[in-house]
């Protein structure tokens, strides 16, 4: 069985303390938890218990979609501050972010492609040929 390196272990645990500051101070309020995932050219954050005082009232009253959407548009608004934390703490390029959020239970996610590195001498990539 693989076991992570102890600086991959680190970069996990950094990026999600970040990104949960950085929620912390851009929304008002951060999530109360939150794990980050790193495999090959993926980087994902799966956060719970992020969702604003106000953003629960509309979901009570039937407004799902609507904060849903917000908290894609909030992702986008800050979507630059969001990709340098993780390319700081990869040392690779961020090519694609997406955002997605639930209300039952509490749900958010990002996830961050990053350039695909350069493969070692003897490396195969994984992808179809055809």
């Amino acid at each position: 069985m693989e076991t992570e390196s102890h600086g991959h272990l680190e970069h996990r645990a950094a990026i999600a303390r970040e990104i949960v500051v950085l929620l912390k101070d851009l929304t008002g309020r951060g999530p109360t938890k939150a794990k980050t995932y790193i495999h090959d050219d993926c980087v994902v954050l799966l956060l719970r218990e992020g969702h604003t005082r106000s953003e629960a009232t509309m979901f009570a009253a039937g407004g799902s979609r609507g904060v849903a959407q917000g908290r894609v548009d909030m992702s986008e608004t800050i979507r630059d501050q969001l990709i340098e934390v993780i390319e700081r703490h990869t040392s690779r390029d961020v090519i694609g972010f997406m955002s997605s959020s639930q209300q039952e239970p509490d749900l958010l996610s990002f996830v961050f492609v990053l350039e695909t590195s350069p493969l070692e001498p003897g490396e195969e990539d994984g992808s179809d040929s055809g």
